[in-house]
């Protein structure tokens, strides 16, 4: 629905779910071992992809919309310079040798160091991090800079509006990041079959609640919407209203959050979809696909999409 970044993710989380019902990767094995702990650092990166990519799509967005350098806070003002600076500088040590990549990369943060008095051009560095991995306190940070009150509450409450509720994000986060760096740092270290099995799902529900808050902020900031940048805690999750496209035995039942009733029923999820994107538009709406388990498919914000 718009995002390539999501796009990628979701065909990403669908090939690990794939992956893990594959009897090689259940088995009791050494090839089975073998096989989850690859499964654990490729799914952290997943999400760590997802991020960073829906971070250049929001830089891009923003920087095409009505804000001004002078209109940011101080607080994504040192964000955008000072903090930018050390993000940059740990990552150009990553680059590798090409001078050419090296060239590419320096012009572009500078370009936006350089762009402090006049129409925005922020890097999607600004909300990333310095270390070779998102860290716990490094999403939470993300979600800060986009005005989000308590992140952690936010993932809680949006788990539980689409049915899959994760009581404690900070400790799902930091539980797959611990096993990320295990497997990657210990040959020897085993993963279990009942814990991988819950990824795919931990992962989307980090991923879709941190890209409608971001959303939903990203398109304030492109509109230079004064009462957003004057509350650092403006987003909270009673700011949107989730409206579902549900699949039912033959169509497609388009369902506003909290009513039972399909405000309209069409068999193709395509058609369905557009329409309830076509509704939402200007509601401060979150349009979510779901399957017949009620397993999240697809989502947007049609605002910024």
């Amino acid at each position: 629905m718009g995002s390539r970044a999501r796009e990628s993710f979701l065909t990403g989380l669908v090939a690990l779910r794939d992956s893990i019902d594959s009897p090689l990767i259940s088995g009791g094995d050494a090839v089975g071992s073998f096989l989850r702990r690859g499964l654990t650092i490729v799914s952290y990166n997943l999400l760590e992809a997802f991020i960073g990519e829906r971070l250049e799509e929001v830089a891009s967005y923003i920087n095409g919309g009505l804000s001004h350098f002078s209109d940011l806070p101080d607080r994504i003002k040192r964000a955008a310079a000072q903090e930018l600076l050390g993000i940059a500088q740990s990552k150009v040590r990553r680059i590798g040798p090409d001078l050419s990549d090296v060239l590419a990369y320096t012009t572009e943060v500078g370009q936006s160091l350089a762009a402090s008095g006049g129409p925005l051009r922020l890097s999607p560095l600004m909300w990333q991090w310095t270390g070779s991995n998102m860290a716990v306190d490094d999403f939470h940070r993300t979600m800060r800079l986009f005005h989000i009150k308590n992140p952690w509450d936010t993932v809680r409450d949006i788990s539980i509006r689409i049915g899959s509720p994760m009581p404690d994000p900070r400790v799902t986060l930091g539980g797959l990041l611990r096993e990320r760096n295990l497997c990657a740092h210990r040959s020897s270290y085993s993963v279990s079959n009942l814990w991988i099995r819950a990824v795919p799902t931990q992962l989307l529900i980090l991923a879709l609640s941190a890209d409608i808050g971001i959303s939903v902020a990203a398109s304030r900031m492109h509109a230079a919407d004064p009462v957003f940048y004057q509350d650092d805690g403006w987003f909270s999750p009673n700011r949107i209203v989730l409206r579902f496209v549900h699949q039912r035995r033959n169509a497609w039942a388009e369902v506003l959050e909290g009513r039972q009733r399909a405000i309209r029923v069409n068999a193709d999820v395509v058609i369905a979809t557009r329409a309830a994107m076509s509704a939402a538009l200007g509601r401060s709406q979150v349009v979510v696909v779901q399957d017949m388990a009620r397993q999240t498919i697809d989502w947007a914000y049609p605002d910024f999409p």
